[in-house]
Parts: structure tokens; C-alpha cells; sequence
């Protein structure tokens, strides 16, 4: 094919890509792209290129010029998929190698850029960037979270209709700090250490009630003194105010593998301390005054029996953990990952299984999603567990993100068991939205907001009458009342 003809051919390419698979050969796809690339028309090199991939002609340049017109278009995961292939077919070209750095960098698949740079010559590495340290990053946040189950709405009826004691154990406000390290130790391995404290206000209510015997008169008469009663049903209300204190440390190695492969193994150890309340009651048998006669100058007394409660309170502490792992892929535009984990929390045992997938629609980081979709399995229960996450570049130095997680979290962990929710209340979903500000190269600052919709346990019990024995039992019934929280986290990150 001559020369003159480059441009009509580009044409009929562009115009009637039905046609496009037309029989191309060597010479041709290398004389276009060659072209297209020193005249910087990217999307003819991408548009001829894809084709002649199609056509099953594939070699080292036309790897390189696709790579490098992806790469001035913004597209750095293609990018990194055309010049990972050219350095199948040469990996000792500097060229190339510095192309996929910068590639890995703007994708954040940072530690392969690093190992990407450590493996160039020296004369080059000089030109690319400084050797990365032992200490990469560095991560403080902290936050406070507001609480509309600081009081019990239902406090009035909280032992129920016709019931006899009640009681919830109530999240109130709650306070949270975070700080993150992120290591080098070698150009295939990377550590993530973090300590987390959590400060959670909370009150156990407790609600009984009971028959009293209530001395209305004494009446005078010829033979002595006769005593009167009532016998009203007395509710009594009392709290408890303590703090739950939570102190964690996780750790996640990052093993990366060549052809985008990753292994972080991960492991969280939680400790939790408070005041643990337990109400405990006694039945006593009570002996009023009757009545009283002059005949024996003797009181006639009556058995009436009376239920007392008390609280016993005790300082206590536990050790729970989990183990978690990771395995993800890099798929072009696509990043596939395998999770689970193995955790004892608040004296159960579960267990998750996850798949998650995570999309760059626009070939780079300004537009981004994640859906993941987790088994979670605690004893005989089962659960799916279900998030979305959607971000993206706002500005040139703000990003945002929002974020929607539906199912019952409750004992369950997310981010490689990063985070892991493990208080008493039930879960509904969460939904937040975050934004990052870019200040320099080397300092971010981020804001969080957090949504809970959540469910208190209350207990009450109830007198009941057996139809048989006419025996009255005591049966424990329980529901679960709504209510939310909201959260805001302030932090900043260092870059070094």
C-alpha cells in the first residue's frame, strides 16, 4: 500500500468499521500505526491497532504504539495492558519500562511501579523518580458520631403491655480515632499496620414493675383495730451509664505478583472493655399487719409476696480477631477480587465469602465503581450482604466517592477486615459519601460522612397462663426499635 493512500484507507476504516475486517498483513498495520503515532493521532493508531489484534497480528511495536496512544488519551488501564504484552516480547527496553511506571502510578498500583523503577538501570531510575523509602504513607483520622438512641422513645411502655420487667442496652454517641502506616519492605511486599480506638457512650435501662401492699386506714371497732389495703401495680424506672472502649490493631501484608496479581492476607485484633450490668431479682415473703384484737392484744399478720431487684456491676474485658484474605486480578479496565474471612466475634464464630468487581468505564481513576456482593454464615444463619461504590475525579484537586451497603452487618467485616462491626444492635444499611482534597503532592486532607440505619434489641417478659396446669409462666419476649446514626471523619494523609 502506498503512502497516498494512508488517508482514505483511515477513512474507510472510520467510516465503515462493519467493514474493517478486511484482510490486513504486516506491512500495512505497520506502516499505519507507524505513521499515526509519529503524527500523534491516537485514536487511529488505537482504531487500526484493535483491529489488527482482531486479525491475530500482534508484535512489539504495535504493542508499544498502542500502549503509548492510550496513555496521552488518559486510558492508563488499557495503557498498562498493551505495554505490559510489549515487554513480554522485550523487557529490557527503558523506554517502555518508564511508560509503564508512570502507568502503574497513575492507577495506584504503586507497588508495581516501584518494583517496575527498582528493576531499570540506574541511569534511568535517576531520570524516573528517587528509590522509594521504607515508610510510604502515613494516615491520621479521627471522628464523632451522634446517636438518636441516646434515650429510649418507647421508655414509657418499655417492659411492654401488661408486663412485669424490661430492659435495652442503648448506643449513645460515640468516638473514633484512626492512625494508618503503610511500609515498604521489598519491591514485592508492603505492609499496612493501623491502631483504631473507639469511645462508645452507652445506658442500659431497665424497667419493673410490681404489686405493693399500701396501708390506706386503720379502722377502729369493738373487738380491736382493723387494717386496710390497696394493692397497686408500681413501676419503677432506673439506668446505667458506662462506656465501652475498643482497641484494635490490623495489619495486611500486600504480596504482588506479576500479571497484575495481588495476596493480602490480613489480621485484626480487637480488644473491648466496659462495665457489664446484670440485673438480678429475689422473691420475699412480706408479712403485713391484718388486724389486731384486744381479746389477745395480738397482731394478725398476712403473707403477701414481694419481687426485689438488684444490679451487680463488673469490670470487664475480651480478645476477639479475624483473619481475613484477598486475592485480585487486573483485567484491563477491570480489577476482579476473591475475599474471605474467619472471625470470633462476641462469643460466635462466622464466616464470609465475597466477590468483588471493580470498574474504570473511562480508563483511568475519574471515574470509578466497585460492586461486591458477600456470603456471611454465623451458625445456622445466613446472609447476603450487598455494597456499591461510585467515584470519581470532581476537580484537579477534589475527588469524591458514595458509598450504599445493604444487609444486616451486624458481626460481619468489610475491606479485607479492615472494618469490622461488631456491637450488639442490628444493622439495616449504611450510606456515606466522602471527599478527598488534594493540597500537594505529598499531603491530602479527606471528610467523611456516615449514615447507620440501625435497631436496638429490647427484652421484656410477660405473665402467661398454661391452659393445662393453669400455672402462670413467666415468658421473655423480644422487638427491635429503629434508629440512626450519623458520623463525620476528618483526616490527612502524608505521602512520602
Amino acid at each position: 500500500m502506498t503512502i497516498k493512500s494512508l488517508v482514505p484507507f483511515l477513512f474507510f476504516l472510520t467510516a465503515f468499521p462493519v467493514f474493517a475486517s478486511t484482510r490486513m498483513d504486516f506491512q500495512t498495520v505497520d506502516m499505519l500505526t507507524y505513521r499515526c503515532y509519529n503524527e500523534q493521532k491516537w485514536d487511529s493508531v488505537i482504531l487500526v491497532g484493535k483491529e489488527a489484534l482482531h486479525q491475530k497480528i500482534d508484535y512489539y511495536y504495535l504493542r508499544v504504539r498502542l500502549g503509548i496512544a492510550y496513555f496521552e488519551k488518559r486510558e492508563y488501564f488499557p495503557a498498562a495492558t498493551h505495554l505490559e504484552k510489549a515487554r513480554e516480547f522485550n523487557s529490557g527496553d527503558p523506554f517502555v519500562a518508564d511508560y509503564l511506571s508512570r502507568t502503574y502510578s497513575y492507577i495506584n498500583r504503586n507497588e508495581e511501579a516501584s518494583l517496575l523503577k527498582s528493576s531499570m538501570p540506574h541511569d534511568v531510575q535517576d531520570t524516573v523518580s528517587s528509590k522509594p523509602g521504607f515508610l510510604q504513607q502515613v494516615h491520621f483520622e479521627t471522628g464523632y458520631t451522634l446517636s438518636s438512641d441516646r434515650t429510649p422513645a418507647n421508655l414509657a411502655t418499655l417492659m411492654g403491655k401488661d408486663s412485669i420487667y424490661g430492659e435495652q442496652d442503648l448506643y449513645g454517641n460515640n468516638f473514633y480515632t484512626n492512625l494508618g502506616l503503610k511500609l515498604r519492605v521489598s519491591n514485592r511486599l508492603n505492609l499496612s499496620l493501623a491502631y483504631n480506638y473507639l469511645n462508645f457512650s452507652k445506658t442500659k435501662y431497665i424497667q419493673y414493675g410490681r404489686g405493693e401492699a399500701h396501708l390506706q386506714s386503720v379502722k377502729d371497732t369493738s373487738w380491736g383495730k382493723e387494717y386496710l389495703y390497696t394493692f397497686p401495680w408500681v413501676v419503677y424506672d432506673t439506668s446505667f451509664t458506662y462506656h465501652v472502649r475498643q482497641n484494635e490493631v490490623y495489619a495486611a501484608a500486600t504480596v504482588t505478583l506479576p500479571w497484575g496479581l495481588k495476596i493480602i492476607p490480613a489480621f485484626h485484633w480487637i480488644n473491648v472493655s466496659y462495665t457489664m450490668v446484670n440485673p438480678s431479682f429475689h422473691r420475699d415473703t412480706m408479712h403485713y399487719n391484718a388486724y389486731y384484737t384486744y381479746a389477745d392484744s395480738t397482731f394478725h399478720t398476712f403473707p403477701f409476696p414481694l419481687t426485689t431487684y438488684s444490679y451487680n456491676q463488673k469490670d470487664t474485658s475480651f480478645n476477639n480477631f479475624v483473619a481475613a484474605l484477598r486475592l485480585s486480578k487486573d483485567i484491563g479496565r477491570f480489577s476482579l477480587a476473591l475475599s474471605g474471612s474467619w472471625s470470633n466475634l462476641n462469643g460466635k464464630t462466622q464466616a464470609q465469602a465475597g466477590l468483588s468487581l471493580i470498574y474504570y468505564p473511562l480508563g483511568n481513576l475519574d471515574l470509578y465503581g466497585a460492586t461486591t456482593a458477600t456470603g456471611f454464615f454465623q451458625g445456622s444463619g445466613k446472609r447476603l450482604l450487598l455494597s456499591q461504590i461510585i467515584g470519581g475525579k470532581l476537580t484537579s484537586w477534589l475527588w469524591g466517592e458514595v458509598n450504599f451497603l445493604y444487609g444486616d452487618f451486624t458481626n460481619a467485616n468489610i475491606y479485607n477486615g479492615a472494618i469490622v462491626y461488631n456491637n450488639s444492635d442490628m444493622i439495616d444499611y449504611r450510606g456515606g459519601a466522602s471527599l478527598v482534597f488534594v493540597i500537594s503532592k505529598h499531603i491530602q486532607l479527606s471528610l467523611i460522612y456516615q449514615y447507620f440505619r440501625k435497631e436496638s434489641l429490647q427484652t421484656y417478659y410477660s405473665k402467661s397462663e398454661d391452659p393445662v396446669s393453669h400455672q402462670i409462666k413467666e415468658v421473655q419476649q423480644t422487638q427491635y426499635n429503629p434508629y440512626n446514626t450519623n458520623t463525620i471523619i476528618g483526616g490527612i494523609t502524608w505521602k512520602l
